[in-house]
């Protein structure tokens, strides 16, 4: 799941940062971040109670989509957009670019 979201990081960030020349680009783009925040905000949450998943997912959306709000308001529209699609696109490539962790496997009690 975190490559899916990576990979629609990238997408929607690329999305934004051409669109300002390209308007029909802002609402993909804005679609693909907005999974792609989804599953950043999932995956802040242990993998072991999947309704809190859900709730810091819908949570975590609705903060960016707040802050976003409030500086796309304050600023230039377009400007704003191409920033945070630069961000989106530095993100995902680290996220991308990160291998993934082991998964730890229990021994049991009495392993060495």
């Amino acid at each position: 799941m975190r490559a899916a979201a990576a990979v629609a990081g990238l997408l929607g960030g690329l999305c934004w940062v051409v669109a300002p020349w390209v308007d029909a680009l802002a609402w993909p783009g804005a679609v693909l971040l907005a999974v792609a925040v989804l599953g950043a905000g999932a995956s802040l949450v242990s993998r072991s109670a999947v309704w809190l998943r859900c709730l810091v997912a819908v949570c975590f959306l609705a903060l960016v989509g707040s802050v976003l709000q409030v500086l796309r308001d304050s600023l230039d529209d377009q400007g704003v957009l191409a920033v945070a699609g630069v961000a989106a696109v530095v993100v995902s490539v680290a996220a991308l670019a990160r291998r993934p962790e082991p998964v730890a496997r229990s021994r049991g009690s009495h392993a060495a």
